[in-house]
């Protein structure tokens, strides 16, 4: 070999090597990532105003119970609802708000990973990616879009930081990247966090009557069965006057029994916080008349079933008249403002929170199959706890009960109304006199000098007295009655607006509100405990020992000849009372008390000229 060949040998030899080495270094090197570039950078930029978003969708999944949870909330026909939740009406837009503004501007903070086989470890694997067979490792994903449904924001959230208690793993559904992000967003997907959970909005200071009836049904002969024959122990009724006075019992006996304050409270409590599980929606025959009429009439085979597969019938009560029925009885409140609520309750069932709130697909299934063991063994729920046991989950499956809510007016709940007086009598043959304000000063002076010698009002005065007073009444009245009407106004709309929040609906409640709500009439009241020593009261005082018993009132006929002098001393001038036939009452009140402030009047009383004065009234 040359030395021009062995010198190309040789720098062959060495670019070779060269070559080799650079990719050696480059091999050994760790992967360099893509995505540093938009650190510090918006996810999304264009998304400034957040009164854009009009809806926003929450898609969890439960890596326990292996199942997916869909919650939205839209603005739709004027009204924010709840399409996951068959359109429920939402409070949702001052939460929806608050969302949208805490996602403006959100950054991207460290990159993490840029690998899709890291999702897992970060826990931001799409939960709606069924493509992807991993049970872990599934994120939150949350999406908010403007009207039309174009998206606005949509990320997958995924774990918490380590030690950084607002720090997240993000990435967007489009990219594989993976950030530490800031997150401020107090996200629920709670169905109760978005509506308005309390069911009945009834104040407990307005409670007037509450009624707990007790009975079941008889779903073969479709009839009203009660558990006894004695209507006390078939229906309680509490009642009160207002919100300062206790409550009562109606039939109580008062001398061996007294009322179980703790658990009369315990009952308005539950039933001024009654909180929504759960909803289904009624059939549109059933919720159209409830919103006309107020009133529950099914018209076709399938409201029937539709109730019945909650627990309601129409069945015959006492009197053979058809009339709605539920499976447990029902409790029906009054308020003072004369809206009357009445509240029956259905099926039990149990199923997971999910199953609650909307349903699915096996709850029919669940509701004939405790049906049956509710007609073998009477209506015992002891089924239902073995269906938990069953499943192995008993934390995931809770008890709920259907419950159907009516409302309609009744004023004699708002009290009395106001009575119209009548109009005092004219005197027959009394003249009419000209005109007060016109008549001159000395006259009336004389007038008055000669009523007060007389002490006698002349017809025509106390007619005039009665007159005014009746003008003084009518006045009170008009006034008293517009405030009747407009409290019947009132009572009758809200009455109406309730029927209409209430006729879509079926609710679902938890079976301890059941059990707080249906208390036997035994529960709410407690014996009388006697106290040892305590004397006995009999009709009269016992006197002191040593002493003879002697009536107390023997020096009391003393002033019986008092009252013999009030004829012939009219008391007053003008009666104040203005009562057509009362006005002999009111001048003798105060001659009796003349007559007792001066002993020495009886001995004048013996003439009695004056008493012929006395009007045709007295």
């Amino acid at each position: 070999m040359n030395e021009t060949t062995r010198t190309l040998t040789f720098a062959g030899i060495a670019a070779v090597a060269l070559v080799a080495a650079y990719i050696t270094d480059r091999a050994s090197q760790p992967v360099q990532l893509t995505g540093y570039e938009n650190v510090g950078k918006e996810f999304y930029p264009d998304f400034t105003d957040p009164t854009q978003a009009k809806s926003l969708r929450v898609v969890s999944y439960n890596e326990d119970l292996a199942t997916l949870k869909v919650f939205n909330v839209e603005y739709k026909d004027g009204s924010w609802i709840i399409p996951s939740h068959h359109d429920y009406p939402a409070d949702a837009e001052d939460e929806l708000a608050e969302t949208a503004t805490s996602l403006v501007g959100v950054v991207r903070g460290a990159l993490e990973s840029r690998r899709k086989s890291d999702h897992e470890r970060f826990g931001v694997i799409d939960p709606l990616d069924d493509s992807n067979t991993n049970l872990k490792g599934r994120g939150q994903r949350l999406t908010l879009s403007k009207e039309g449904g174009a998206p606005l924001v949509d990320f997958i959230v995924g774990k918490k930081v380590p030690e950084q208690s607002d720090q997240y793993y993000v990435r967007k559904v489009d990219e594989d990247a993976v950030y530490r992000t800031k997150l401020n967003v107090d996200l629920s997907s709670e169905f109760s966090d978005w509506i308005e959970p309390d069911i009945l909005k009834v104040d407990r200071d307005r409670l007037v009557e509450i009624m707990i009836s007790h009975y079941s049904i008889d779903e073969v002969q479709q009839k009203i069965v009660y558990e006894s024959d004695k209507r006390e122990e078939n229906v309680t009724v509490l009642t009160r006057k207002n919100s300062t006075t206790p409550w009562e019992m109606q039939g109580l006996d008062t001398a061996t029994q007294k009322l179980n304050t703790a658990d009369v409270n315990q009952l308005v409590n539950t039933l001024t916080d009654l909180k929504l599980q759960g909803i289904r929606p009624k059939s549109g025959d059933l919720a159209a008349g409830l919103k006309k009429s107020g009133s529950l009439k099914p018209k076709t085979q399938l409201d029937l079933f539709d109730l019945q597969s909650k627990g309601f019938v129409l069945a015959r009560g006492p009197q053979g008249t058809p009339q709605l029925a539920s499976n447990e009885g029902e409790v029906v409140l009054a308020t003072n403002e004369g809206v009357v609520y009445s509240l029956y309750f259905g099926e039990i069932f149990t199923g997971s929170t999910l199953d609650i709130e909307v349903g699915n697909s096996n709850e029919k299934q669940d509701e004939k199959s405790e049906k049956k063991q509710d007609d073998s063994k009477s209506g015992d729920s002891k089924p239902a706890e073995k269906k938990e046991s069953e499943n192995g989950n008993d934390s995931a499956l809770k008890t709920s009960r259907y419950l159907l809510v009516t409302a309609s007016f009744d004023p004699s709940f708002l009290g009395d109304p106001p009575q119209k007086p009548e109009a005092p009598e004219k005197p027959a043959g009394l003249k009419e006199k000209p005109d007060a304000d016109k008549a001159e000063p000395d006259k009336k002076e004389a007038d008055k000098k000669e009523t007060k010698a007389d002490e006698t009002p002349t017809p025509e005065a106390a007619y005039e007295n009665a007159m005014k007073a009746y003008q003084s009444q009518l006045k009170t009245y008009e006034r008293k009655l517009k405030e009747y009407d407009d409290k019947v106004v009132k009572g009758s709309e809200l009455a109406q607006e309730l029927n209409e929040r209430f006729a879509n609906w079926y609710y679902v409640i938890s079976a301890n509100s059941f059990e707080a709500l249906k208390l036997k009439r035994k529960a709410l009241v407690e014996p009388i405990e006697k106290t040892e020593g305590d004397p006995a009261k009999p009709g009269a005082a016992t006197p002191p020992a040593g002493k003879p018993a002697s009536p107390p009132t023997v020096n009391k006929p003393e002033p019986a000849p008092a009252k013999k002098p009030a004829p012939t001393k009219p008391a007053v001038k003008k009666p104040e009372t203005g009562t057509p036939g009362k006005e002999a009452d009111a001048t003798k009140k105060p001659e009796v008390e003349k007559a007792a402030s001066k002993p020495e009047a009886p001995p004048k009383a013996a003439p009695t000229p004056e008493k012929p004065k006395k009007t045709p009234d007295n």
